[in-house]
C-alpha cells in the first residue's frame, strides 16, 4: 500500500480508502462487545428500536442484515432471555411475533457504544459533509449487497460453481 499522507484532506488511493473502511469496520466491531452484548445483539436492539412496528419481526431483521433466519433467531432469543426485548403475537400472522424493546433495553440503548463513539465526529461535520458521507456509504453498501445477492463470481464475472 502507498504511504498514507498525514493531511486528512489529501487525495487517497483506492487501497488507502479500502484500508480506512476496514479500520472503521474493525473499530465498530471492537467497541460492540460492550455491556455483555455481542455486535449482532446491538444491531438487533438498534433495529427493533428504529423499525416501524410491522417490520419488528425476525424475518425483517434477517432481511435487513442480509443473513439467514437461524442466527437472527438465536440473537433475538438471547435478547428476550436477557429481558431487553419483549415478544408479542403479530396481529397479522398466526405464528408470527413482533418484538419491542423493554425498559431495560431502552436504558441499555442509551449507552449504545456505536452511537456514543460515532455521533460526536459526525455532528462536528458540516451539513454538506454529512450528506455526502451518507450518499457515499449508501452507494458502497448497495454495491456490496448487490455483489452478495448475485453470488460469488470469478475475476471474469462468471459465477463460481
Amino acid at each position: 500500500m502507498s504511504e498514507r499522507p498525514e493531511d486528512g484532506d489529501s487525495a487517497s488511493t483506492d487501497d488507502d480508502l479500502v484500508t480506512l473502511l476496514d479500520q472503521v469496520s474493525r473499530l465498530v466491531y471492537g467497541i460492540s462487545f460492550t455491556d455483555g452484548l455481542f455486535p449482532a445483539q446491538w444491531v438487533a436492539l438498534r433495529y427493533f428500536h428504529d423499525a416501524p412496528e410491522p417490520a419488528r419481526t425476525l424475518t425483517a431483521l434477517a432481511r435487513f442484515q442480509k443473513i439467514h433466519l437461524a442466527p437472527v433467531s438465536r440473537t433475538v432469543s438471547t435478547l428476550v432471555d436477557k429481558g431487553l426485548l419483549a415478544r408479542r403475537p403479530h396481529p397479522g400472522f398466526k405464528r408470527g411475533w413482533l418484538f419491542d424493546l423493554t425498559a431495560d433495553g431502552l436504558t441499555l440503548l442509551d449507552r449504545d457504544p456505536l452511537r456514543q463513539s460515532l455521533s460526536p465526529p459526525i455532528a462536528a461535520m458540516a451539513e454538506n459533509e454529512r450528506a455526502m458521507l451518507g450518499r457515499l456509504m449508501k452507494r458502497i453498501i448497495s454495491h456490496m449487497q448487490a455483489g452478495s445477492d448475485a453470488g460469488e463470481k470469478k475475476a471474469d464475472g462468471t459465477p463460481v460453481a
